[in-house]
């Protein structure tokens, strides 16, 4: 976009999370106005069918409704959760299996708040740009790439959006387009883009939060249960958990490399997620997954029938100053 940048505007991070939240939203004589992403707006910009938008970072960070500051102070709690767990490991105190638990979350959030660190947050004003031209001229204009019908926006041939929850089923989609939830074309995007790294990294980049998900729970190896059995079934349901990530998070690595980067993770290995009896290959690692990780959440409350009595004692910092 920046080589498309004109005086006096600007184009940063901010703007593209701006655009792909639908803050941005095409008006035409012939159609209802409806978002346009980043993507798209870079096309409709290069054919000079509209202007570049002139809304500054500043402007689109005043919409808002969370600033960065506001983000990381939403960390507050864990962290502070994270350093009671690591002081008690010295001074010999238990750590229960609900700390535990709740710990195997701070690895996610952190990196979905490290990811969304520049997105506007709940920003209800779109911007409006206006265009000469009707929608119909624009689709004739760009030849036999806008000639199929579009699922989305009219816009989907310059980037085909996948959301899951119009494209797991057709009946869905249609119940959804019925009972009002969404319209064609649409007035907002939904929150349930589907995933498509653009390369290896990406993958791999994704993978840490996971991996450190389930890393905390493996801690979970050294609580001291009321019970040998509920040990056993803590253990067993974490080593279930991370083979079926692995096995799947591998899969997905390999799927999106030999598609080259090109498809959406529901599109992957000819859309076998949402065609039977192919999506079993999912949804029976899906469902044991689930199962997995309701195990863990009983145990965790049963857990508290009977904890140690260290458990109800806070670490005491000052034991970690140097005394003389």
């Amino acid at each position: 976009m920046h080589h498309l940048l004109q005086a006096g505007n600007e184009w940063t991070l901010v703007h593209g999370y701006f655009a792909d939240s639908g803050g941005f939203v095409l008006c035409s004589s012939d159609v209802k106005p409806f978002p346009v992403t980043a993507k798209q707006l870079k096309f409709l910009i290069e054919k000079g069918y509209i202007d570049f938008p002139s809304i500054s970072k500043k402007e689109i960070w005043d919409k808002s409704k969370f600033d960065t500051a506001a983000k990381c102070f939403a960390l507050v709690p864990v962290i502070t959760l994270l350093a009671n767990t690591i002081a008690r490991y010295p001074q010999k105190l238990p750590v229960t299996p609900l700390e535990v638990f709740t710990l195997s979350f701070f690895p996610p959030s952190l990196g979905s708040i490290f990811f969304t660190l520049k997105k506007p947050l709940n920003v209800s004003s779109p911007v409006e740009l206006k265009t000469s031209k009707t929608v119909s001229e624009i689709l004739v204009e760009s030849g036999d790439a806008a000639r199929n019908p579009f699922r989305n926006t009219p816009l989907d041939f310059i980037e085909t959006v996948v959301y899951q929850s119009s494209s797991w089923n057709e009946k869905l989609h249609r119940f959804i387009l019925c009972q009002g939830l969404q319209t064609r074309p649409m007035q907002r995007f939904p929150n349930d883009r589907d995933w498509r790294p653009s390369n290896l990294g990406e993958n791999l980049i994704l993978a840490v939060p996971v991996v450190g998900y389930v890393f905390v729970l493996m801690l979970g190896w050294l609580i001291v249960f009321p019970s040998r059995a509920e040990t056993i079934l803590w253990r067993a349901a974490v080593f279930l958990e991370m083979s079926v990530l692995c096995v799947y998070g591998v899969s997905e690595v390999v799927l999106f490399w030999k598609a080259g980067y090109r498809k959406t993770s529901l599109e992957l290995g000819a859309g076998y997620k949402c065609r039977w009896p192919w999506s079993l290959f999912f949804w029976i690692p899906a469902t044991v997954y689930f199962g997995v990780r309701f195990a863990l959440i009983v145990e965790v409350f049963a857990s508290l029938r009977n904890l140690p009595a260290g458990a109800y004692m806070k670490p005491v910092w000052s034991e970690f100053l140097p005394h003389f």
